[in-house]
């Protein structure tokens, strides 16, 4: 809805205060367009180096299924040593078999 102006003086005041706005929020935008571009640095600044963040889905998956194979590869590791440990001690493994066939006869 446009106002209804009975004078010129009206007409100029109102097309006064427009300008005014105009030029205000002109000014808001060059100054959000200058600090945009910093916030983009510092965000980027704190994101890691890895290829999880990288825009190639292969890539994304591959680092993804590194990640799953050097975890299972760790864990891996830990349960080969446990069961060595308990191999290589004499009467430990008989001791533990001996132990748990107890807990099941009852």
């Amino acid at each position: 809805m446009s106002p209804q102006f009975n004078s010129m003086n009206e007409l100029t005041s109102y097309l006064d205060n427009m300008e005014k706005r105009v030029k205000t929020l002109e000014e808001q935008n060059d100054y959000l367009r200058s600090v945009i571009p910093e916030g983009e640095q510092d965000a980027t600044r704190t994101l890691p180096d890895t290829n999880l963040l990288n825009h190639n889905f292969f890539k994304r998956a591959f680092t993804v299924w590194g990640h799953y194979f050097l975890a299972q590869l760790i864990i891996s590791l830990v349960i080969i040593i446990i069961l060595a440990t308990l191999l290589l001690i004499p009467g430990l493994f008989s001791a533990l078999t001996n132990f748990i066939q107890g807990l099941t006869v009852h």
